[in-house]
């Protein structure tokens, strides 16, 4: 593997350079000075400019106007510039949205004393001392009236990575919005661009000042940190985990956004994982080790920062880990999620947050959490001579100049390296899922460490890209089988129930009768006849080869009804008739349309299952 270095000398003392004039910057906006309000501002009077007092907001206003929601409310950006929701009107919250410019607030909207009389010669003019409330709320009314609908749930966007219309990345660092094409970092104040609009929030990262190269990036470093865990997939796993962290920096940015789960027993190393992880986004990412699903959309809200969740344990009595996964599982393709509230308002906001959890045990979860995850299994360290103290944590620059990269490299991550992925992924079977999943995580470790890096750890991205995919999809071939789609899951769970009646000593089960009927009287089987005497105890029916159809095989008989049916899948997703509206889900090649087969003695509309049909389907996929 290539060596890791830093970058160092002239470019690092440059990047260095740039980060004061940027906090020097900062501070001499903030300290600003506010003039008098009894002074002319550009030989305009107090009060005077034109449209005052409110035909129209004042020229060169700190404070912007949005608009409002369909309810009437007005938002603004403040002085500091950030949002403000106005549901009062008082002066606290005038003088919030106006600070630290009160002055101003009183030159636009001046309340006046009376003259002041000190002697028959000497009088004092009027003076501003306060501000008229009631003209300064009815210009920023009249001003929110004159501009487009605004929904803060939608068109609001916190902290992390973005992406505008025209395919650029933007990252809000808080207090700035950034660009880069490359070469050049740009900045500018959080501001409405592209129909969305951007705030100041809490600072997080900032992109390192300089470029960042491959060989200076800290992510080779990083890979060889995390290859020193004791990985079911050495070659593979460690990539995976270095790509989630550019893609936690991605974040909103990305279609999809995978998901990793790392599992293992005591002492693999999980904690220490989170702990290396975490200082390479140090500043960007929020963590917990015992959290909810609200706790967590709570923190995030608007942000499309990471979260990561350490000891995300399965437990009996509580379905907190599952509503911790079914959020993640939202926010990989962003989905908008709505939570009511005290005052009967719904709460609603967009999940674009990248997830990362560990356990020693994982919680039950079904295919549509598990297609959108990698799943890393760690073994017990076996690292001779080595302690913890030997890796080398950098959070205070690593964060910064893999964002960097993300932002040099966005377009070179979208058009070349994310389609490259794609196709090489697809060639050998990988769904569209499993293509977003690892293709995107591949695709991200590749643009912070380089082909070379991945090459000389084995895996061939540009020697034998064909032969790359081969070893992904065997790699991965465990993991993708067991996401069973939803007819298929119904039917395995039919296939192993147990019918209630003895025979020859034992109960059978429903694939058992199955596998008889399909096997035939000429091999030792049974016809139609002697599996429906089965069959007929748990409401199924079965027709003989031919009979269904000319070219089907024998077939199972499915009715959407049946008492014993509604016991073998009451605990299940499939309760309550859904087994029959999942088998609708199925090639149509394996579940026939539905025709009346008689059922311990009534005609029953079923979906005829073909069983040499899916026999042929599941030796494919194995």
């Amino acid at each position: 593997m290539a060596k890791a270095q830093t970058q160092t000398g002239a470019r690092a003392l440059q990047a260095t350079f740039a980060d004061a004039e940027r906090v020097k910057e900062e501070q001499e906006w903030l300290s600003a000075p506010d003039p008098d309000p009894n002074q002319p501002r550009n030989g305009v009077p107090p009060g005077k400019w034109e449209g005052a007092p409110f035909d129209r907001m004042p020229p060169d206003c700190p404070v912007k106007v949005v608009g409002r929601d369909s309810e009437g409310s007005v938002y603004c950006i403040s002085t500091t510039g950030h949002m403000r929701k106005m549901e009062r009107w008082d002066m606290p919250a005038l003088t919030d949205l106006f600070a630290p410019r009160l002055n101003t607030m009183m030159f636009y909207w001046p309340a006046w004393s009376k003259p002041k009389k000190i002697s028959e010669e000497k009088i004092i003019p009027p003076q501003v001392v306060r501000v008229e409330r009631d003209k300064c709320m009815m210009a920023i009314i009249n001003e929110a009236a004159r501009k487009p609908d605004f929904d803060p749930n939608t068109q609001h966007r916190g902290r992390g990575g973005w992406q505008d219309s025209h395919g650029n990345f933007i990252w809000h660092s808080g207090g700035w919005l950034w660009r880069a094409d490359g070469k050049r970092l740009e900045r500018s104040r959080p501001a409405q661009h592209d129909g969305h609009l951007y705030t100041r929030m809490a600072a997080t990262i900032e992109p390192w000042a300089m470029p960042v190269e491959a060989g200076e990036s800290p992510a080779r470093r990083i890979l060889e940190d995390l290859r020193t865990w004791n990985w079911q997939r050495p070659v593979l796993d460690p990539v995976l985990v270095l790509g989630w962290i550019a893609t936690a920096l991605m974040g909103g940015a990305l279609k999809a956004r995978p998901i990793v789960f790392a599992s293992g027993g005591a002492g693999v190393g999980k904690s220490r994982l989170h702990e290396v992880v975490k200082a390479a986004l140090d500043g960007a990412v929020m963590t917990s080790v015992n959290t909810t699903a609200a706790g967590i959309y709570q923190r995030i809200k608007l942000d499309s920062l990471p979260f990561m969740v350490d000891e995300l344990e399965s437990k009996s009595g509580t379905n907190r880990p599952e509503s911790i996964i079914e959020l993640a599982r939202v926010a990989y393709t962003g989905g908008d999620i709505s939570r009511g509230g005290q005052d009967h308002e719904a709460t609603t906001f967009t999940a674009r947050n990248s997830f990362f959890f560990s356990a020693i045990i994982p919680p039950p979860m079904g295919p549509q959490d598990k297609t959108r995850m990698a799943m890393l299994n760690l073994g017990p360290l076996e690292r001779p001579g080595r302690t913890e103290r030997d890796l080398v944590l950098k959070p205070e620059t690593d964060g910064r100049m893999i964002l960097r990269q993300v932002m040099d490299g966005w377009k070179e991550f979208s058009d070349r390296l994310l389609p490259f992925y794609a196709a090489t992924l697809g060639q050998h079977g990988l769904s569209a899922r499993a293509i977003d999943t690892y293709g995107t995580l591949l695709a991200a470790a590749e643009l912070l460490v380089g082909q070379e890096v991945l090459e000389d750890i084995g895996l061939p991205v540009a020697e034998d890209p064909e032969h790359l995919g081969r070893i992904i999809a065997e790699s991965t071939a465990a993991d993708r089988t067991e996401n069973l789609e939803h007819w298929h899951k119904a039917l395995d769970i039919l296939f192993q129930s147990t019918i209630d009646q003895w025979r020859d000593g034992v109960r059978p089960t429903v694939g058992g009768v199955c596998e008889e009927l399909l096997r035939g009287p000429s091999n030792g089987g049974w016809d139609a006849k002697g599996a429906r005497e089965r069959l007929q105890l748990v409401n199924l029916g079965c027709l003989d080869k031919g009979k269904a159809d000319a070219n089907a095989g024998p077939v199972l008989a499915v009715p959407a009804d049946g008492p014993q049916l509604q016991r073998i899948f009451g605990d299940t997703d499939f309760h309550k008739g859904g087994w029959y509206l999942a088998l609708k889900q199925a090639p149509k090649s394996i579940v026939l349309p539905a025709r009346k087969v008689k059922i311990n003695g009534l005609a029953k509309h079923c979906l005829l299952v073909d069983l040499e049909a899916f026999e042929q389907y599941s030796s494919k996929a194995d």
